[in-house]
């Protein structure tokens, strides 16, 4: 079978081919657009995946650091209760004793 059978004239076969081959490349060229698309969104998420990765890490280390600070801070302060009410507890004795 020839081109011409199919639709008259070469030329007409011509330019329907050429219609065709304007037509897969089209959807090739959008295909590769999409493709382009699709990467640029997963590096977009897994970039602000790794920002928000590293936020939620930095907030836990300021908390950790914060803790620490609080647990001296809360030693510090059960030294100093403890040491005044032993000074009390001496002086009540003292004044229970005196009396």
């Amino acid at each position: 079978m020839s081109p011409e059978t199919f639709s008259g004239s070469s030329g007409e076969w011509r330019e329907e081919r050429l219609y065709v081959l304007r037509a897969i490349e089209d959807i090739r060229a959008e295909q590769r657009r999409q493709i382009e698309a699709e990467t640029l969104m997963r590096q977009t998420i897994v970039l602000k995946a790794a920002k928000d990765i590293t936020a939620a890490h930095e907030k836990i280390r300021a908390l950790e650091t914060a803790g620490t600070v609080l647990t001296v801070k809360n030693w510090v302060m059960a030294t100093l209760l403890t040491t005044a009410s032993s000074v009390a507890i001496v002086e009540l004795v003292k004044w229970a004793l005196h009396r």
